[in-house]
């Protein structure tokens, strides 16, 4: 019998919880797959080209070479006209909202799932985070419910490409257009992403993309803003550089800060390395496309289980892999936070690679619902008409998700088909056995829903 024929067999076997076989072979993930992450000869090379110049940031009279090329390239490659490059993906967002416009005491509409940094980034800003609900099926930002939530302080929305699918940037714009407000992409999870046949970062005023350790463009740290306005791209420039409009180039920096401004500056090294690795971006990220694809195929007949939804306008880069239960379906009278916890219990006993990424709304945490972002309250109390308060129960959909949903990691490539049909196998066998499954997961756990976990 054939090793194919063999693990479709599997689910006969008993589950992993109960010492049986589990679906997942150790061998299949006792190796690093997420090698991407470590150096290859040509990353070295170019790393080592730097160090031995001993030109790791700015110069005069020479710059930031490598920083400069990696703004241009970065540019061809998402189709915008100026890019920035900086120390982080907090950084490009705040440079983005700082081009923009945005004032002290102004509001930005944010996500209320999404990673704090999108609200950080407002913050540094001394604005106002101001959350809308999401969409549960594809966890974004959900267009009909963003007009509730503007003010005649509103400037900005800011749109977060979750998990590597696009916003409804047709929708978010056109709203924007009606009450003259800006919009910010945040594209941290979402390089190489199309919306209507374009890429992500080209597709609002200005966009944020992220290179920390678990990005797909990584450098361990870093990020990039991209804009096709020049009045936008200089801005944020002086907000990199201590608030000089500077030349990297000159031989005579002036060292004349106009604004205040940040040391936000892409060291030289690790502007080396993001370049070597945008020449390999689109075929990591075409190995998730299409390992995502198998896994769906896997996943998608499973009862009460809801595979990613991916709008026929747009495509999907698979930062995560997100998977949703539905107890309903499964006619089960269970909350689903624990239904969906049980699951990824017995899932990751089958050697399932399963994660939880948020806990709580963002609004939900404790900085918005105790009002401290800087001494006495501010930036909400240095407005004396500010009465904004951070309702939980303001975004169910946000709760809903966060319930209702997990995580796949191990989708990168070299990984392959023999493991996105393990992985189906996985889920197959547990999803036979939800009874024993849910009685296991009582004996050894306790669920907490999210509500409590906010205190």
């Amino acid at each position: 019998m054939s090793d194919s024929l063999q693990h479709n067999n599997g689910t006969s076997s008993p589950l992993a919880l109960d010492d049986g076989p589990p679906a997942v072979p150790d061998h299949l993930i006792a190796h690093d797959w997420e090698r991407f992450r470590k150096a290859t000869p040509e990353e070295i090379d170019a790393v080592v080209t730097v160090l031995k110049s001993g030109h790791f940031s700015i110069a005069q009279g020479s710059g930031m070479p490598n920083a400069e090329g990696l703004e241009k390239e970065f540019s061809e490659y998402v189709g915008a006209d100026y890019c920035l490059a900086v120390n982080s993906g907090t950084a490009a967002l705040h440079c983005a909202v700082a081009g923009l416009g945005v004032k002290p005491g102004d509001e930005v509409l944010v996500p209320a799932y999404t990673f704090i940094a999108s609200a950080m980034a407002v913050f540094h800003q001394n604005a106002v985070p101001v959350f809308v609900d999401i969409d549960p099926d594809t966890f974004l930002m959900d267009p009909g419910k963003i007009e509730e939530k503007i003010t005649s302080r509103t400037r900005a929305i800011m749109a977060v490409h979750i998990y590597g699918l696009p916003c409804d940037m047709d929708a978010i714009n056109a709203i924007a257009r009606k009450h003259d407000l800006k919009v910010i992409e945040d594209a941290a999870q979402c390089y190489g992403s199309l919306y209507k046949g374009r890429k992500t970062g080209v597709l609002a005023d200005a966009a944020g993309f992220s290179m920390s350790p678990t990005k797909q463009l990584t450098t361990g740290e870093g990020g990039m803003m991209t804009t096709n306005r020049g009045e936008v791209y200089e801005l944020a420039s002086k907000v990199r550089l201590f608030g000089e409009l500077a030349d990297m180039r000159s031989p005579d920096r002036a060292y004349l800060s106009e604004q205040i401004g940040w040391n936000y500056k892409l060291a030289e090294p690790l502007s080396a390395l993001a370049r070597v690795k945008l020449r390999h971006l689109d075929e990591l990220i075409g190995g998730l496309q299409k390992n995502a694809e198998n896994l769906t195929r896997q996943l998608q007949d499973i009862n009460g289980l809801i595979t990613p939804v991916v709008p026929p306008d747009r495509t999907h880069s698979y930062y995560l892999y997100p998977v949703r239960v539905d107890p309903a379906v499964l006619n089960l009278d269970i909350e689903v936070g624990k239904l969906r916890n049980a699951i990824m219990h017995a899932l990751a006993a089958e050697n399932v690679l399963v994660i939880l990424w948020q806990k709580v709304p963002v609004p939900g945490q404790p900085m918005f619902q105790n009002k401290l972002a800087y001494g006495k309250g501010c930036p909400w109390s240095c407005q004396a008409a500010d009465q904004r308060c951070y309702e939980v129960r303001d975004y169910p959909n946000t709760i809903r998700v966060l319930e209702d949903h997990f995580l796949l990691k191990g989708l990168i490539p070299p990984n392959g088909s023999e493991l996105m049909a393990r992985y189906g196998d996985a889920f197959r066998k547990v999803f036979q056995r939800l009874d024993h499954v849910i009685e296991h997961y009582d004996q050894t756990h306790q669920y907490v829903p999210v509500e409590e976990r906010m205190g």
